[in-house]
């Protein structure tokens, strides 16, 4: 036994020998295919000269090191190649390293574009998500799908909410089964009663608004329009929907007349005001609401109760998105219901097509409509559980209805949080976010409000990184003689946006104070200077204050509490701790640089360093500081970029812009 035993166990062992040799065979090609063979990126230490690049060169030789090319000038950085075959890499990288002259060395690693193609086998047919130049189309003419689902394809929230869309349409198709269709799960199906008490009957699959009933009606148009949305992806079966993981919740109701439109919104509008409510114990959490039907040449004078309804599904959360009319026409001018509505929560969208072209038969309007979305040759969802192609505006709303639901499962728990504190806030951002992110196309600029089309990619990469700003100081205390004339500068900065206009304000009845200007627009990561005028004429000495509202294109607003002192005797000062303007010296810096405050009283000083995501990266100091003028030295290994300088001193804060070389 004891002779079995172990003749076993060196078995045993052998196998577990031979897998291991194996596994690293294997892992050791996996490292091969995730580098460019026999290359390194090397980054020199600052002050080194060609002489240390050739002493580095001439110590690896054997290796047959020898520059590829250099990659960065300012920041010393070098391909190098060497010959893979004579040398083991991984000990040569670690050599490299250890070098005197070498700050930091690596593989020069392969790269891949991150991008999620769903196992529909009818995908390759849906060029609006993916447009490689099928049906003779312009490749990347589509609204990045693919690239934005590696980010999210999620059907939840980060809090845990199930994302729903409503569809109002003239029904859909129950039976399809490439459709995720919502379920109201208090509602127990055909037996008569209202179970949840919301006042609907039998709701269980929706709604129908032209017979009063919870008997959704199967419809062909909307069946493709609900599968554009929000067919399963990813499924091995049909198509892909834009947001295939988010669930459908169909209502009819588009056609007919307007008691019957409004009756549709009603059920949506009521099923996520209960959602509210209850902190979603019922109803259901809808973030967007998609209407492919109107009436073409409609005035909005003459549908006020169709407007104040967006209104209210605006006021709980919901962005209602309506496709335009299929004529080839100017809205602004001819007029349509409902994109001729410039509701904040209503986003009005026309149809491009696979070229990157406005429809010919789509209407447009720089004023009325925001942006464009394919709705040419769209293939998707039919009814009897088929699949085909259909055209029109009616195709296009469903993409931009699908990206507004994977916003929310991008969005992040302080987002969603401000979402249920504020929900019209957060959706009529998001509405400037999908305006704001688009491709921007020849054929829409003039057209529309934003002058493209639809981009998935931008729109979920701006909700992980929002665009917002700062402005120093941030609280102001100024003393003023009386009869006397001064100013201060304010500075304002924007972040993660490309344009960004900014709009000033303060109540009319403050006449000490003026505004050099009452708007700025502000590009990229950059900043601009505002002058505050005071006037302390004709006021009595004492205390007076207002508060100067800031409010960016995004709907962030930042308020300057403004706190004027008219005293005999003074002169003009501001009475916060910091008295002169933060500086870096030198700016921009390679590795080190002066941070330099003054203080003309001692106080509690707080100096951080923040990325342009405004993500604190580094504390500086945190402490007591004297009166007069103070040094910090940073010497910063962080990765060469943008920094922002931000300095707390009692009531005032002040930011400056540094850059790393």
């Amino acid at each position: 036994m004891h002779c079995a035993f172990k003749t076993s166990s060196m078995r045993t062992i052998t196998a577990i020998g031979i897998f291991l040799a194996a596994f690293l065979q294997a892992n050791a090609q996996n490292q091969n295919t995730i580098r460019e063979t026999g290359q390194m990126i090397v980054q020199m230490k600052p002050l080194t000269d060609a002489h240390a690049m050739q002493n580095l060169l001439d110590n690896f030789s054997e290796a047959g090191a020898g520059i590829e090319k250099k990659l960065s000038g300012r920041m010393n950085i070098w391909l190098l190649h060497f010959d893979e075959s004579s040398t083991n890499a991984n000990i040569l990288l670690e050599k490299v390293r250890k070098h005197p002259a070498v700050q930091f060395a690596q593989f020069n690693h392969l790269l891949q574009e991150r991008e999620l193609i769903p196992d529909d086998p009818s995908f390759s047919n849906q060029w609006a998500l993916q447009n490689t130049g099928q049906m003779s189309g312009t490749p990347g003419a589509d609204i990045k799908a693919t690239y934005a689902w590696d980010i999210t394809t999620s059907g939840l929230t980060a809090n845990g909410d199930t994302i729903v869309v409503a569809m109002i349409d003239g029904g859909v198709d129950l039976t399809h089964s490439d459709l995720h269709l919502w379920k109201n799960r208090l509602e127990i199906p055909s037996n008569g009663i209202d179970d949840d008490e919301n006042g609907y009957i039998d709701d269980y699959d929706g709604w129908n608004a032209y017979t009063n009933s919870g008997a959704v009606t199967p419809h062909d148009h909307g069946t493709h329009v609900a599968g554009i949305a929000c067919a399963i992806g990813n499924n091995g079966n049909g198509v892909s929907g834009v947001a295939f993981n988010t669930q459908l919740m169909p209502v009819s109701g588009s056609s007919t007349n307007e008691a019957t439109a409004v009756a549709a919104y009603d059920y949506v509008f009521e099923m996520r005001k209960r959602y509210n409510e209850t902190n979603g114990a019922a109803g259901a959490f809808i973030v967007a609401s998609n209407s492919s039907f109107g009436i073409d040449g409609g005035n909005p004078a003459n549908y006020p109760l169709w407007s104040a309804i967006y209104d209210s599904m605006g006021s709980v959360g919901i962005l209602n998105v309506a496709s335009t009319a299929n004529r080839g026409w100017d809205i602004d001018i001819n007029g349509d219901i409902p994109t001729a509505l410039t509701n904040e929560s209503v986003v009005a969208v026309t149809n491009t097509n696979n070229l990157d072209m406005l429809s010919n038969i789509a209407g447009w309007g720089l004023t009325s409509i925001d942006l464009g979305a394919p709705g040419t040759n769209i293939y998707s969802t039919r009814q009897g559980n088929t699949y085909g192609y259909k055209t029109g505006t009616s195709m296009s709303s469903p993409f931009v209805t699908g990206s507004i639901a994977l916003m929310y499962a991008a969005a992040d728990e302080s987002t969603l949080q401000l979402y249920k504190e504020n929900p019209s806030i957060v959706a009529y951002r998001f509405k400037r976010f999908l305006i704001a992110s688009v491709d921007t196309l020849a054929s829409l600029e003039g057209k529309c409000v934003s002058g493209g089309r639809l981009n998935l990619l931008n729109t979920l990469q701006m909700v992980q990184n929002q665009p917002y700003f700062l402005a120093s100081p941030d609280v102001l205390n100024f003393d003023i003689a009386p009869e006397t004339h001064d100013s201060v500068s304010l500075l304002i900065q924007s972040f993660n946006a490309e344009t960004n206009p900014i709009a000033l304000s303060f109540p009319d009845s403050i006449q000490w104070l003026t505004l050099s200007d009452t708007s700025v627009i502000l590009h990229g990561s950059g900043e601009d200077a505002v002058m505050l005028y005071f006037n302390s004429s004709n006021l009595e000495t004492g205390q007076y204050t207002t508060t100067l509202t800031m409010t960016d294109y995004f709907l962030n607003q930042v308020n300057i509490n403004i706190h004027l002192n008219v005293e005999d005797g003074v002169a003009t000062r501001i009475t916060s701790g910091l008295v002169s303007a933060l500086k870096t010296m030198p700016n921009p810096f390679a590795n080190e640089t002066n941070i330099v405050y003054s203080l003309e009283k001692a106080s509690q000083v707080h100096l951080a360093v923040f990325d342009l995501n405004g993500r604190k990266v580094s504390d500086l100091y945190k402490g007591f500081a004297t009166t007069g003028s103070h040094t910090i030295k940073w010497n910063s290994n962080l990765t060469p970029g943008i920094y922002m300088i931000k300095l707390v001193c009692g009531d005032n804060v002040q930011v400056l812009k540094v850059v790393k070389r």
